[in-house]
């Protein structure tokens, strides 16, 4: 078996394991959300129909109607309400966030046939080789060297920062943004949009405060039925979390190496990739922004992981290791020499 072969099977395996996850975890968060939104719903209807079953009262008849409906129908009423509310509290908002972050990112820097034509023209050259539309391509002004690319085959952007241009070498640099082509070719930022949806979800639903002091003070029953609610929101959404990020961060992983494989293999030099993993990992530094911004949004978008996890934690890496990346590109050099070809690089 090739090693083509063998990373179409690797990156299926890997997609069934994380859809699998994804799609129980979804499942499950749909029904936490669904329960959330319906029992606050229930709560606001208890009391709207206290309120009106008061108004009501100098009225003949059973003016407390619609409270005892309410008060006996609890479950068809969360449920029904729950699953309402549930694209409009939380699955629209949760998709406009990351149509909102993927249309600014898009869009920063300068476009690069302004500031930097020789860009502009390699990134031209490689996409005729894909026979894709050439995508926008920007040069954002930050020291941090990175690169991304966000939309589809038709409609892709790919984003460099000025701090990459200056460490990588014109070789480097071409392979790096053949890298990105092949993240359009693949649709991968597709893809992770819609995985990153029920990370997200379950983040909204998980993301109250704790009860204050000052509640506890004035209505002790209120703080421990809002802090038990909570604790158990928190705790169930937790793992949720770790679950979606899990499938996220193996599905990741396997596009990861094969955008490596695709792009050495649109220039013809897998050593010219594997030179500016290099150059970019030791350049790393920890960033300034947001943790946890980044970590719902940007990080498993990026040619190299924002931080690199340790331990246990190297379960929910969105990256393979740098190293691990170099041993199977450095592969792909032995295999062209086995093949007869010199690695020589193809304009």
């Amino acid at each position: 078996m090739n090693g083509t072969a063998r990373m179409q099977l690797s990156l299926l395996w890997r997609m069934l394991v994380a859809l699998t996850v994804l799609t129980v975890v979804s499942i499950l968060i749909a029904g936490t959300a669904i329960l959330v939104g319906g029992f606050l719903s229930w709560l606001v209807l208890l009391v709207a129909a206290f309120v009106l079953g008061i108004l009501l009262l100098p009225v003949p008849g059973d003016a407390y109607g619609l409270l005892s409906t309410v008060l006996a129908n609890p479950i068809p009423i969360v449920v029904a309400t729950g699953a309402v509310l549930l694209p409009v509290l939380y699955y629209w908002p949760v998709r406009e966030e990351i149509r909102q972050f993927r249309a600014e990112l898009g869009e920063s820097g300068a476009p690069a046939s302004e500031t930097d034509p020789d860009i502009a023209a390699m990134t031209r050259r490689l996409a005729q080789q894909t026979a894709i539309p050439e995508p926008d391509v920007y040069v954002a002004d930050r020291r941090r060297p990175e690169s991304y690319a966000v939309g589809g085959r038709l409609d892709g952007t790919i984003i460099v920062t000025t701090g990459l241009v200056s460490r990588l070498s014109a070789a480097e640099l071409e392979a790096v943004i053949a890298h990105e082509l092949s993240h359009l070719v693949n649709g991968d930022s597709r893809i992770m949009d819609l995985v990153l949806t029920p990370l997200l979800v379950a983040e909204h639903i998980g993301s109250d405060e704790p009860p204050t002091r000052r509640l506890l003070l004035s209505q002790p029953l209120a703080y421990v039925a809002y802090f038990v609610l909570w604790a158990l929101l928190t705790a169930t959404t937790t793992v949720q979390q770790l679950c979606c990020q899990f499938g996220i961060a193996v599905l990741s992983r396997g596009r990861e190496f094969a955008a490596d494989r695709a792009g050495a293999e649109l220039t013809g030099s897998p050593s010219d990739l594997a030179s500016a993993l290099e150059t970019l990992d030791d350049g790393r530094e920890r960033p300034s922004e947001d943790k946890r911004t980044w970590a719902k949004s940007a990080s498993a978008l990026d040619i190299l992981p924002r931080e690199t996890p340790a331990g246990s934690w190297d379960l929910f890496r969105t990256h393979p290791s740098t190293d691990e990346r170099i041993a199977r590109l450095e592969g792909l050099v032995l295999e062209q020499v086995s093949d007869g070809r010199d690695g020589s690089r193809r304009h």
